[in-house]
């Protein structure tokens, strides 16, 4: 049965072409999010052939070595030509090198250039998690993933509320404030993620440890998990989902 890994960098791996054939024949749904338009454009045409590899134009507020004007021509070369836009967001933590300014004129550059009820966005929003709801609600964004949540558990509902989805991953499910946050989550709501490789000894292939753990929290069978899972993403994709399970 076909499974997800909605953020994983597939081109961080050293092995990133042998990674990208297992998850096609592993029929693992990935979504290669990348961290600057430039990658995106590198890789592309190796990815853009397979079924199950979904490549996401990504422009990542934690880069900071690279041609601004350069990387905004590229983004927009490439963003009405795919579905998923991201790595994008902000972050307010103290690893942060751009300012808060900087950042969100970067991210509102984004979101002004993409189709707020086609493109599905990959949000990265540490410390940050209130500015990034309030402006993708701004532009009207009505896909979204956040993509490993440790925000405010108070802000959960009014994400929910604007029908966006998380995505969690093995050390959400291993952390206190991850189960927390998992624990308020919608079965609906839910998607699965890797992370990889910045997540170690995880593979979008091999990532049961985060169905087991959604298994024991909502009482459910592993199988009944993915399919649940698998649903909430071709949901996502506006996918017909009559023969979702073959």
């Amino acid at each position: 049965m076909n499974t997800i890994d909605t953020h994983c960098h597939v081109n961080f791996f050293k092995n990133a072409g042998d990674i990208a054939l297992e998850c096609e024949k592993n029929r693992v749904n990935t979504v290669y999010v990348t961290t600057l338009p430039s990658q995106f454009d590198e890789t592309y045409k190796y990815v853009q052939p397979l079924k199950y590899i979904h490549p996401s134009l990504g422009f990542h507020c934690l880069e900071s070595e690279y041609d601004l004007e350069n990387e905004k021509a590229i983004f927009l070369k490439h963003v009405h030509n795919i579905k998923f836009i991201g790595e994008i967001g902000l972050d307010f933590s103290k690893r942060a090198v751009k300012s808060i300014e900087e950042q969100i004129e970067l991210f509102e550059f984004v979101l002004k250039n993409i189709n707020v009820s086609e493109h599905i966005l990959n949000l990265h929003s540490s410390n940050a998690e209130d500015d990034v709801l309030r402006l993708i609600v701004h532009y009207n964004i009505e896909k979204a993933i956040f993509h490993w949540y440790s925000g405010k558990i108070s802000l959960i509902k009014q994400i929910i509320n604007y029908g966006y989805y998380f995505s969690i991953n093995e050390s959400m499910c291993k952390s206190k404030k991850g189960q927390s946050i998992i624990s308020k989550l919608p079965k609906d709501k839910v998607l699965v993620e890797t992370d990889a490789p910045f997540i170690k000894d995880v593979l979008p292939y091999k990532n049961n440890f985060v169905y087991s753990y959604l298994g024991n929290l909502w009482d459910m069978e592993i199988e009944s998990v993915k399919k649940l899972i698998l649903f909430n993403f071709n949901k996502l994709l506006n996918k017909n989902q009559s023969n979702l399970f073959s």
